[in-house]
């Protein structure tokens, strides 16, 4: 059954210990098997990431699929749309990847596929609501959501937190006067002092918590590169506490800062329970730890709020914004430095509805279409998240005549749904127009085969606070300096791995206007 069922999903199925595995070579011919043994060899010179085996589809030998992880997983994803059309196996889970968009959709908003697996999130302590299934997890998603909205995401104190660092960021890319400059540490540091603010309700200072920033940077940096499906530590169990203390791969180093994390959560999460100042914030924080004490007060014993939850929901939102925001605005700078006509668009509608002492708030973006519409296409384009995160199936799901089993894995490939000329007319070329209606004049809602956040009720919790962001960042940069590459240099697009699609760091102009 499941043979017939490639073409419209590919099926991952797993490495059992020396069980010989099989791939279907790229031209016709018969399959080429292959032993588990490259994929057990971790890393190779200064690499500090471990072999990813859905990258060896085509056959090739693990140096080679090492150097491609780090320069073209979008041409491996391609592959893996276009050319996976037998069984890989990838760790002890037998995975489903839905590579159609209305494929994708129907399966990821059934109520069946639900569920998440915990093992891709355990090596992160307590993550909250996201490894919860059940009724645990539908209480603690709506009260996150719920409690975003009373804190008036994108209003008051959230917002003023958000200008304030941003302006101080501002003020970073006009002191480099136009030279060319890596200015990523800078961007991953201003965006982790961001969220967390938005989280713990307080601006970290800069000089005297420089060490909780910099903590915050590298927990944001080693749990997105040290997480996911296709990870050989995910695939086989024992294999990641095996990297960690044999100091393999940066494991070690990677399990210390996510403890370290974990304490710093704690701390304040300790100080808004026995400091007064931080009790008369109207942040996240309180609002659940008054939560605990209402249920506790009314002796509601059959619930799942607790502090390590609370810990772990902190944890989560923060990662779901976090390494977005960063990414994304890396493929904004990038894409503007390459397309100068569309930063003139962006600009002139910027001055025409924003003005340059305005703000672009999210609940406006109708007010400046076109530069919205920049943003959703670099999502398109960029596919920061290629692969969604993965689900269980709860019970058996019908789908065009075919069943698939509960206890299944499933994950959409994004990059195939956002670059389907099905969908997509020329879906290499950058066009913002895209995503826009009404003669340019409106954005468009809910167009098919777009879901950079991916679909249904497990979808990015971080959504609305990485579009906030994005807008307010990339907005007030278009506003202030024109982009370039170097003089004499070109636009590079190099990506490398990582549950985010990043950019490779390329130095950057930032000339500032005159007005």
């Amino acid at each position: 059954m499941f043979e017939e069922l490639s073409t419209i999903l590919s099926e991952v199925e797993v490495i059992v210990n020396h069980r010989p595995l099989t791939y279907v070579e790229n031209d016709p011919g018969e399959p080429e098997p292959l032993t588990p043994a490259p994929f057990l060899e971790l890393s190779y010179g200064d690499s500090k990431y471990p072999i990813h085996f859905i990258e060896l589809i085509d056959a090739t030998t693990a140096r080679e699929s090492h150097n491609k992880r780090k320069t073209y997983r979008t041409l491996l994803l391609k592959q893996l749309w276009r050319r996976w059309k037998e069984h890989v196996y990838l760790g002890q889970k037998y995975t489903i990847v839905l590579n159609e968009y209305k494929v994708a959709k129907e399966v990821l908003c059934n109520s069946a596929a639900l569920d998440r697996s915990p093992d891709i999130f355990s090596h992160l302590g307590d993550i909250g609501f996201i490894a919860e299934n059940g009724e645990r997890w539908v209480e603690q998603r709506r009260y996150c959501l719920s409690a975003t909205r009373d804190l008036g995401l994108g209003r008051g104190h959230w917002e003023d937190l958000i200008m304030d660092e941003a302006s101080s960021f501002m003020k970073y890319l006009g002191g480099l006067k136009g030279k060319p400059t890596d200015i990523s540490h800078n961007l991953a540091t201003s965006i982790t002092s961001n969220i967390i603010s938005l989280l713990i309700g307080r601006r970290l200072k800069r000089d005297e918590e420089a060490e909780k920033i910099q903590l915050s940077t590298d927990y944001s940096d080693i749990a997105l590169t040290y997480t996911g499906p296709s990870l050989a530590t995910t695939a086989i169990p024992g294999l990641r506490m095996f990297c960690e203390k044999l100091k393999i791969a940066g494991y070690d180093k990677a399990f210390e800062i996510i403890q370290k994390f974990s304490s710093f959560i704690r701390e304040e999460i300790n100080l808004h329970k026995t400091s007064q100042d931080f009790r008369n914030v109207q942040d996240f924080i309180n609002l659940y730890l008054q939560k605990i004490s209402d249920l506790t007060n009314n002796e509601d014993v059959k619930h799942s709020f607790s502090e390590a939850m609370l810990e772990g929901n902190l944890a989560i939102l923060f990662l779901g914004a976090s390494d977005t925001i960063f990414s994304s605005l890396g493929w904004l700078y990038r894409l503007m430095s390459k397309h100068k006509d569309i930063q003139e668009k962006i600009y002139a509608e910027l001055m025409e509805f924003i003005g340059q002492d305005g703000r672009a708030r999210y609940e406006e973006r109708h007010r400046i279409p076109y530069t919205f519409a920049v943003l959703m296409e670099a999502q398109r384009f960029g596919t920061i998240a290629p692969l969604s995160g993965t689900r269980k199936t709860n019970q058996d799901i019908h789908i065009n005549g075919y069943i698939i089993p509960k206890g299944s894995e499933i994950t959409a490939n994004l990059w195939a749904l956002h670059h389907d000329p099905a969908y997509w007319n020329q879906p290499k070329e950058f066009r913002p127009e895209r995503f826009l209606t009404d003669g340019d004049t409106k954005i468009a809602k809910n167009l098919p085969s777009f879901a950079p956040f991916s679909f249904g009720r497990r979808n990015c919790p971080g959504e609305t606070i990485a579009w906030m962001e994005l807008l307010f960042y990339f907005s007030e940069t278009l506003k202030r300096f024109e982009i370039s590459p170097p003089p004499q240099k070109e636009t590079e697009f190099t990506t490398e791995i990582g549950l985010v699609t990043r950019l490779s760091p390329q130095p950057l102009c930032f000339k500032e206007r005159k007005h």
